[in-house]
């Protein structure tokens, strides 16, 4: 089987962790024998150095070159998209261009013409490109929910509502990464038309985020990062936006006072160049908390892993998710965790057994959650005790991954009877 992956969420040479919860599926996909290829697209820019003559052609020759051409066995293709100049002249749909340049790629490489699948993620951007190419390319098309293109852009912009109609129209299965998230998906759809959306969860590498062994190993990670020996540790991975519930958290930090004595808050936020992004030691020294505070940029996904193992606590406050993979990730490692009842997470956490569940939002429930576990060193335990078997029962990529397989292969085989 050849599957095509279209995105725009996948490891790059400057952002390694990008998209790489896809990676580790779209690797599982390729161990189980599927022959799999990444198609990214970038600004098509003419060669000999006159990108530098127009700002579009050098976005196009920086995203190219950011690319890998490989990344762990997986084939990575780079899909150029010609923009007509200018652009207050020829205003074209960039939806239209990223597609009539994913059919002309696809056509012309000897390598891709013959694929059986594509798997697009998000719906409304990459998912809706891949609808629009079904038909022309001849191959059937798989899409996933993630979470914001259910929850968050749709409201921000209705026009996306007509992208998810039409990927509902064309796709021949429909997923989500969580069951919340599968049902919130069928919420955009229309009364008459109602399909299934099946969840495939990521999965979890067990073997790399696990619990410490000892307190010795823990000290030695501690050590490593340049982490107090004598504090407790209550990390948070998320960009640094406020949809993540960052500014809550930091004003929980204030509020809980004296009570965090012997705790910090250990904040893992990739760097972010946007303008939502939230200056997070600078909002914490005008909260007055910057010294329960420490802020880790940029931290490798295999280091990560590692600094899971140096801490004692999880917290993640988003208003939104699809299934937070930090979160899952926290939980291998045996940690206790509090989150947001948002998307898939009360799948995961049974409230006050695996972790602690609290409305998105609300400072008060989010500065209670982290004195009750802060207070209690048995309540951890046992929750990060319970989170541990949780996650092994969700299952590895290879194991989540060989169920979309199976999917996949049903499909073929009812296309083919018919």
């Amino acid at each position: 089987m050849k599957i095509l992956i279209l995105t725009d969420n996948y490891p790059r040479k400057n952002a390694l962790n990008s998209g790489i919860f896809i990676h580790q599926q779209v690797k599982a996909l390729q161990e189980l024998g599927v022959e799999c290829h990444v198609l990214l697209l970038h600004i098509w820019y003419p060669p000999f150095g006159l990108h530098k003559q127009h700002v579009y052609w050098q976005r196009g020759f920086d995203a190219r070159n950011s690319y890998f051409e490989e990344f762990e066995g997986v084939r990575i293709h780079s899909v150029p998209m010609f923009v007509r100049m200018p652009v207050r002249i020829f205003k074209e749909d960039q939806y239209a261009m990223a597609a009539r340049s994913v059919i002309k790629y696809v056509k012309h490489n000897k390598e891709l013409h013959d694929a059986d699948w594509m798997y697009a993620h998000f719906l409304t951007g990459m998912g809706y490109i891949a609808a629009k190419v079904k038909d022309a390319l001849k191959v059937k098309l798989v899409a996933i929910a993630r979470g914001d293109d259910v929850h968050a852009w749709p409201e921000k912009d209705p026009a996306l509502i007509d992208h998810l109609v039409f990927v509902f129209q064309k796709a021949d299965i429909l997923l989500a990464n969580s069951r919340n998230l599968a049902n919130d998906t069928k919420k955009w759809m229309l009364p008459e038309k109602t399909r299934d959306v099946r969840t495939i969860y990521n999965g979890i590498d067990h073997e790399r985020f696990r619990p410490s062994l000892s307190e010795s190993e823990k000290q030695e990670i501690k050590t490593k990062y340049k982490l107090l020996p004598h504090k407790k540790y209550l990390v948070c991975v998320a960009l640094p936006v406020a949809l993540k519930g960052w500014i809550e958290l930091l004003n929980a930090i204030r509020i809980i006072g004296d009570s965090f004595e012997g705790w910090v808050l250990l904040m893992v936020a990739g760097r972010r160049d946007h303008g939502d992004a939230i200056d997070l030691m600078r909002t914490g020294n005008d909260l007055g908390i910057a010294d329960r505070l420490m802020y880790i940029e940029d931290l490798p996904h295999f280091d990560l892993a590692e600094v899971l193992r140096g801490c004692d606590a999880f917290v993640l406050p988003s208003y939104n998710e699809g299934m937070a993979n930090a979160l899952l990730e926290a939980m291998a490692s045996g940690l206790a965790c509090i989150a947001t009842d948002v998307g898939g997470h009360n799948e995961v956490i049974e409230n006050m057994e695996e972790g602690v569940l609290i409305r998105p939002r609300s400072v008060d429930e989010l500065a209670k959650a982290i004195q009750i576990l802060s207070s209690d060193e048995d309540l951890r335990r046992n929750m990060g005790t319970n989170a541990r078997r949780k996650m092994i029962d969700m299952g590895d990529y290879q194991h989540n991954s060989r169920k979309l397989l199976d999917l996949l292969r049903s499909t073929d085989e009812r296309a083919n009877q018919s």
